[in-house]
């Protein structure tokens, strides 16, 4: 499947806000555009012609001129006729979120890239474009047109915005793209397969290239299935087109630490007033190649700090797990609440933890 993603960037509560719009006009109510609070906002991307009417852009389908794209909600309406490559592009918009249409006689809307519904709800940041992908299916490829109605139903709880998150995705619309070959490519968190896979890039979907390395054996690309993440494909099993001379160098990615957990003994029967020893075994798990650094803390029943352990490095070469001894044996007298916490500090935080209780025969 052939998807042409490009940059696309919503303010936090965006998605909401469309799904809150969309509703609204399904009810025949009308949408209420955000307050401007600047202008410099860019609106743009390419209509395709769908040609089989699946809401995809396969292979052989291609940019669509002569459509009308018609934007509102961002200041006055404003409307663009496409010219051969397909391209739409309004700029100078007040910030907050527009709603785009597109028309041409004999065609209607078959979907988009992403998928938002319609009329599509997209974000005017002066601070980043938003770039995003119409499809027009001809009206011969369907007996009617189906009515355009959100592919969930939601129920709308408002919400205030606390804080700004973007997605930031640095293609362009003519930019460097990759495609999987003739088998589904697994997207890694680094380039190279001793990183897990993250993500998969779909037979025939091609999406943007984002970054390289140094003799551009993998690619970076928007993680297809979390497009707020990065991942990598291998050149091996992909396709690509654009100049990839315009594609940055960038640096491999060190492994994350993705799970921690110890277990102990729940129970330890032994003897009031003696030393009752218990053992640990800990795990931990990475995502690729990582020096790991972690210590172990042990705490009373009253939540008082026992015993802290110093920093200790733990080498992995790919993505795996390790499970060990941490070495050592502590004894308590009988009690509860025993804990112990395995805390990793580097190259990210991570934890686990578990109790356990010594008790008299």
């Amino acid at each position: 499947m052939f998807k042409n993603t490009v940059l696309f960037k919503l303010i936090l509560a965006s998605s909401l806000l469309a799904m809150v719009q969309l509703a609204c006009s399904l009810s025949g109510s009308s949408p209420t555009s955000t307050a401007a609070s600047g202008t410099g906002g860019v609106v743009r991307g390419v209509v395709y012609g769908d040609l089989n009417g699946n809401g995809v852009i396969d292979p052989g389908e291609g940019p669509l001129a002569g459509a009308q794209v018609s934007l509102a909600g961002c200041g006055a309406v404003q409307n663009q006729v496409t010219p051969a490559d397909g391209s739409f592009n309004f700029t100078s918009l007040p910030a907050g979120t527009c709603q785009v249409t597109a028309t041409k006689t004999g065609w209607h809307f078959s979907g988009s890239f992403p998928s938002l519904g319609y009329p599509i709800p997209v974000a005017s940041d002066p601070s980043l474009p938003t770039s995003f992908s119409i499809y027009l299916a001809t009206d011969s490829t369907a007996t009617s047109t189906p009515a355009i109605v959100p592919t969930d139903t939601f129920t709308i709880t408002p919400v205030t915005p606390t804080a700004t998150a973007t997605l930031a995705v640095t293609a362009t619309l003519s930019g460097p793209m990759v495609m999987a070959n003739t088998v589904n490519a697994n997207c890694r968190f680094g380039p190279g397969t001793d990183f897990s896979s993250v993500g998969v890039l779909m037979v025939g979907q091609t999406v943007p290239i984002l970054g390289t390395i140094s003799d551009q054996t993998w690619w970076q690309i928007a993680n297809p299935g979390s497009l707020s993440t990065q991942c990598w494909v291998a050149n091996s099993v992909t396709s690509t087109s654009g100049d990839l001379s315009k594609v940055p160098v960038l640096p491999i990615p060190t492994g994350l630490v993705v799970s921690v957990s110890v277990s102990t003994p729940a129970v330890v029967h032994g003897i009031c007033m003696g030393p009752n020893p218990t053992w640990f075994k800990v795990s931990i798990t990475t995502n690729g190649p990582a020096n790991v650094i972690y210590h172990l803390e042990i705490f009373n029943g009253d939540g008082t700090l026992r015993n802290k352990t110093s920093d200790t490095a733990l080498m992995f070469a790919s993505a795996s797990t390790q499970t060990f001894d941490p070495g050592g044996a502590y004894n308590t007298d009988c009690g509860n609440n025993f804990k112990i916490k395995v805390l990793v500090t580097s190259p990210n935080s991570k934890s686990g933890q578990a109790t356990w209780s010594v008790v008299s025969p």
